[in-house]
This record gives C-alpha cells, structure tokens and sequence, in this order.
C-alpha cells in the first residue's frame, strides 16, 4: 500500500515537470528559482552544477530523446513514411526539423529555404517552395508564423507519425471510391 504522502510527491513532481516543459531553459530556471526562494528553500551546494547552471533534479528527468528506431536523416524519414502528397512532403520535412534534425539544424518552424534545401536530400521533387508551405497549410497541416515561418501544427505531427505511411485502405482515392460505388448501383 502507498503512503499517501509519496503519492502527493509525485503529484506534484508531475504537475511541476507539466508546467515548466513547455518552456525554454532559461524560463524554467527563472520559474525554479522563484519558487524556492519563495519556499524558503536553500539548495545544498552538492545539488547544483555550476557549469550548466541546472539543477540535479533535471537529470533524474531528462529530456524526451528520439526514439533508437527514428530516422538518422531526412531521406531515412521520407522512406519511412512514403509521403505522396506536396502538402505531406512538407509536413514530414517540418518534422524532421523540430524532432530528428542534428541539434544545430532542430527549430519549430519551416521556411521557402528548407523546402529547397531538404526536398532534394529526401529525393522528393521539387515544388514552387512558397506555395507548397501555403499550400500545407491550406490543408491544415502547418500554421503561419509570419515571415515566410511555418510550424507543424498538431494534424501536421499526427499526419506523419500516425497517418504515414498510408495503408492500401488510406491510399484510395476519394474519387475512386464514389466511382466504385456509382458502378455497384
């Protein structure tokens, strides 16, 4: 049986960890270290790391790694997930850079650049790049930022990590469908 003590403890780690991912590092260590001042709270000197400015505690809460199976590269990423659409070819590169991409390459966002750059690395042909981002989120995979800036928006991200590859069901035209089903009438 659980102490109920334990179990408020780990509520609240879950609560805390909830809270402050979102944020950047900066944000989370501002957030920390209000909340222990304003708990009265003095860290032993053994529980900080000067050198990274973090706390122990974020390293028995490390961040989400990708996954040993994810895609080393882009090409990887596009054979797995066999887009067949423009509009799913950019959604699986604006994926591979905020999740797979080498960290100086990972960012949020997707630009007219990266579809010039990244097209081409996943063997993908070549579209009009500032139409193929408008036209992604048009089909409401990505949203504007503003700036030639576009991020994957949650039916984007599940698009390619549920949706993709598409099945022999998925991979019917609508338009095939109704045909087939004109010609049982």
């Amino acid at each position: 049986m659980t102490d109920k003590k334990d179990d408020d403890g780990v509520s609240a780690i879950t609560t805390i960890i909830g809270a402050l991912k979102p944020l950047d590092n900066k944000t989370q260590q501002n957030v920390l270290n209000f909340v222990l001042k304003q708990l009265g709270i003095d860290l032993p000197v053994g529980d900080f790391d000067s050198t990274h400015q973090t706390y122990a505690v974020e390293t028995a809460f490390p961040p989400e790694q990708p996954s040993p199976t994810a895609a080393a590269n882009i090409q990887t990423l596009a054979e797995q997930k066999k887009p067949k659409t423009v509009n799913e070819k950019v959604a699986v590169v604006a994926y591979y850079l905020k999740n797979l991409a080498p960290g100086e390459e990972r960012r949020d966002y997707i630009t007219s650049e990266d579809i010039s750059n990244y097209f081409p690395q996943a063997d993908f042909e070549l579209p009009v790049a500032r139409m193929a981002l408008a036209n992604a989120k048009n089909a409401g995979y990505l949203i504007a930022l503003g700036n030639g800036q576009y991020r994957l928006n949650p039916v984007g991200h599940n698009l390619v990590t549920h949706k993709l590859p598409l099945g022999e069901s998925g991979s019917t035209s609508r338009r095939k469908r109704r045909a087939a089903k004109k010609k049982r009438r």
